[in-house]
């Protein structure tokens, strides 16, 4: 005797239990309407998200650099460093040396960002201040491990050097 398998039934006591609905996330007309104005309304939320979040890191770029005197950082070199500046800053190239045509040898891409100490290099935009600090990404010199000099002009402060930060020590 042959034993007929029946399909499985639908939840529920409606004849259409387990079809999509339209208006539910389903193929009808309505629920394509749905995802419409979800989607409509969830790319003005991101726009405004977005432009915020830009007037906010203008704003942060131009606050004042804080000083945190607890924090520690060791180089390349297992010198070590206490205490720092925290300032708002452009995204560019960390250089080997304080100057302008020195390698770079890393990229500082996010902002804020902390300094060590600062000393006198080659003029770049009308300033000689470079400050020293570790890059978000190596590159040139991979012992050096991204740590090296950001010209004064790509950082938020009125004044240079920034108030607080100590001189390079070899500068």
């Amino acid at each position: 005797m042959a034993v007929r398998q029946l399909a499985p039934q639908p939840e529920g006591n409606e004849p259409d239990a387990g079809r999509p609905r339209p208006g539910r996330g389903g193929s009808g007309r309505r629920g394509w309407r749905t995802a419409l104005a979800f989607a409509a309304v969830s790319a003005a939320v991101l726009a405004v998200s977005s432009t915020s979040q830009s007037t906010a890191s203008a704003s942060a770029g131009a606050a004042a650099c804080q000083t945190r005197a607890d924090a520690k950082h060791t180089d390349w070199t297992g010198m070590h460093f206490l205490g720092d500046v925290v300032c708002g800053h452009n995204t560019g190239s960390v250089r080997v040396q304080s100057t302008t045509d020195s390698l770079v040898n890393g990229q500082i891409a996010f902002s804020p960002s902390w300094f060590v100490c600062w000393k006198r290099g080659s003029d770049y935009q009308g300033q000689d201040i470079w400050y020293y600090t570790q890059g978000d990404t190596v590159s040139g010199a991979r012992t050096a491990k991204g740590w090296g000099y950001l010209p004064a002009a790509e950082l938020s402060s009125a004044t240079h050097p920034v108030p607080g930060l100590k001189q390079c020590t070899w500068s």
